[in-house]
């Protein structure tokens, strides 16, 4: 039997969120790691870059421990990248190289971050595509996670980890979490439900069936299409 696949959804740079009180923390660890920006601060937040102001941009590049000059350079790099099509909106790498590039010129001193890339199990991946489709979001093939999943790349998993499974919902070219929706109480009632030392659900099947639940419409989540997505972390 052919081994699956999983089908990139694209490389992220993420510092991880102290568990906020909304949160079980019988279930949820001390320190959150998640591919929902709901959650988690990604870098380079592109919404400073490219759209706020001076004052701003200097309050990121001392959150980020590098001079006015590095930022600059931080700046030039994205739009350059930007441009042809290495990385893309709202924050993707498109491969583990680009970010451990990008992470070892602007990032290094920043403590706690974690390189991963997110990954669909390929069986899936024609549902989500058919799922956009149906959208009416008129500016969805701007999105970078669309645009690789339709490439259908495998993820790349050499010198990875599989850290486990996340039950995500993407929309407008971000994640939204089972976390964001207080979802982990109700797998707990349900399903019996925690997590790995990593802070992900341990297995494809139990994740698979958890989005099951969160996809019935009676339970009142938030209304996209709730899949598997499995996490890698990247050495940096």
């Amino acid at each position: 039997m052919r081994k699956l696949q999983y089908i990139s959804g694209g490389y992220y740079i993420v510092s991880p969120l102290s568990r906020p009180d909304y949160m079980d923390k019988e279930i949820v660890p001390d320190t959150v790691y998640s591919a929902s920006e709901c959650i988690c601060d990604f870098h380079p937040d592109i919404n400073i870059l490219w759209g706020n102001t001076k004052r701003r941009k200097q309050e990121y590049a001392q959150k980020l421990n590098i001079s006015d000059e590095t930022y600059t350079e931080l700046e030039k790099w994205v739009e350059k990248m930007s441009e042809e099509d290495k990385f893309t909106y709202p924050q993707v790498f498109t491969s583990v190289a680009l970010t451990q590039e990008f992470f070892g010129e602007f990032l290094s001193q920043i403590e706690d971050v974690k390189i991963i890339g997110v990954g669909l199990p390929e069986n899936v991946v024609e549902q989500f595509i058919q799922d956009q489709e149906l959208s009416d979001n008129e500016v969805r093939d701007e999105y970078g996670v669309a645009n690789l999943l339709k490439n259908k790349s495998p993820i790349e998993v050499e010198k990875s980890k599989l850290l486990g499974y996340e039950i995500l919902g993407y929309e407008y070219g971000k994640f939204h979490s089972y976390l964001c929706n207080g979802l982990e109480k109700d797998y707990k009632e349900q399903f019996g439900f925690s997590l790995n030392e990593y802070g992900f659900i341990s297995t494809l099947e139990e994740a698979s069936r958890l989005c099951d639940y969160s996809n019935d419409e009676e339970i009142g989540t938030e209304p996209v299409l709730w899949l598997p997505w499995a996490i890698f972390e990247y050495k940096m």
